[in-house]
């Protein structure tokens, strides 16, 4: 409904300019925050404060000299009240709505001391940004001073709601709405709703964390089984290799061990020694041992030429034998970038899910923070 703000004189260039609508060197509307500005009713935005020759800068510089004021950058010179149009407020009473606003805190806080009262129709919600010099009385010295943490004060951020609750209400005769679940309590500062804010961001990009990282990590374990049943298996295929390399290799020695047991035969047949006969026969030698000998010579070629193919065999099977060796440690390397490439990854995104101001928290070297005395 209504939030209060305190500002130092370093800030409050910035805060009128937003009030004004002024431009920057781009030509886009200066903006407090992440409102959305509709320049197409921006000629309906107005201000309720009192018309003077002098700027706002001017007049909060005039105010303070008037008064006491410690003479310190920290001091916070303005104050005001960002007052939002209750949601189901009739669009005829917007007007008076914030006139009579007006009049509530003007007799709250001196009239002597308003900046200026600009009403902004161009965003989401129809609202008011109040804006007062904090001057209070000063009852140790007598006279008056500039004291924002004295103007509002928790007492006056506890009764504030209600008491502006009850001033509307006797104006326009029924409720509308000024308290709701956020003031019922008392009102907020805006350094406490950005708290209670990014307090909740925190906590939502935390949770959104979590569930990342148990993607990630029942991911990451999908995947290192995945690669583990890939070497399981290719260690699997070379054990099976090897145990098809020894089978050849006893064939071998087999085929090896029969060849030489037939040329101790075949020596032996070598030994005959022939003789022609008469009717050029050959003495000594029968159509049997003919026929031993034809079918020796077959199964010695066979035999040479399996024992060949075998022996290729089993050379291939010793290359790729050797190149799934060579791959075991790539592959174990590749599994661990992998895995770390993916927590890194899914870090980045927990990263970037934070919020900015969060992003830059953590960024920033880590040094003592002085919140200091609230002016």
């Amino acid at each position: 409904m209504a939030h209060a703000m305190k500002h130092t004189r370093a800030v409050c260039g910035h805060m009128f300019k937003h009030y004004e609508r002024a431009q920057d060197e781009n030509g886009e509307y200066i903006k407090f925050g992440n409102q959305d500005i509709d320049t197409a009713l921006s000629d309906m935005n107005y201000n309720l404060a009192p018309d003077r020759e002098i700027s706002q800068g001017d007049f909060v510089r005039q105010r303070c000299s008037e008064v006491r004021m410690q003479n310190r950058k920290d001091v916070n010179v303005m104050c005001s009240w960002v007052v939002t149009a209750p949601k189901d407020l009739p669009n005829d009473d917007l007007h008076r709505f914030f006139a009579v606003s007006y009049d509530f805190m003007t007799n709250r806080y001196g009239k002597g001391n308003v900046v200026s009262a600009y009403v902004h129709m161009d965003e989401a919600s129809p609202h008011m940004h109040y804006a007062f010099v904090p001057v209070v009385e000063d009852k140790k010295r007598g006279g008056y001073k500039v004291s924002a943490k004295e103007a509002i004060d928790r007492k006056d951020l506890q009764t504030f709601h209600k008491d502006y609750d009850d001033y509307m209400t006797r104006v326009f005769g029924r409720d509308i709405g000024v308290l709701n679940e956020a003031t019922k309590e008392g009102n907020k500062s805006i350094e406490e709703l950005k708290r209670g804010t990014a307090a909740e961001r925190i906590s939502e990009a935390v949770r959104e964390a979590d569930r990342i990282i148990t993607t990630a990590k029942a991911s990451s374990h999908e995947m290192f089984e995945n690669a583990r049943e890939r070497v399981k298996q290719a260690q699997g295929g070379i054990e099976s290799l090897e145990v098809k390399e020894k089978a050849l290799q006893r064939k071998i020695e087999g085929l090896e061990s029969g060849l030489k047991a037939r040329e101790l035969k075949i020596k032996e047949i070598c030994a005959i020694q022939p003789q022609r006969t008469i009717t050029g026969a050959i003495k000594g030698v029968t159509v049997e041992d003919v026929e031993n000998l034809k079918q020796t010579a077959i199964v010695s070629l066979k035999t040479v030429e399996s024992v060949k193919s075998l022996s290729q065999e089993c050379e291939r099977l010793k290359q790729k034998c050797e190149r799934l060796e060579k791959q075991m440690p790539s592959m174990m390397e590749k599994m661990r970038d992998a895995k770390e490439k993916s927590r890194l990854l899914e870090i980045e995104k927990v990263f970037k899910r934070l919020p900015e101001d969060v992003q830059k928290q953590l960024l920033a070297p880590s040094r003592a923070q002085d919140r200091g005395r609230e002016r």
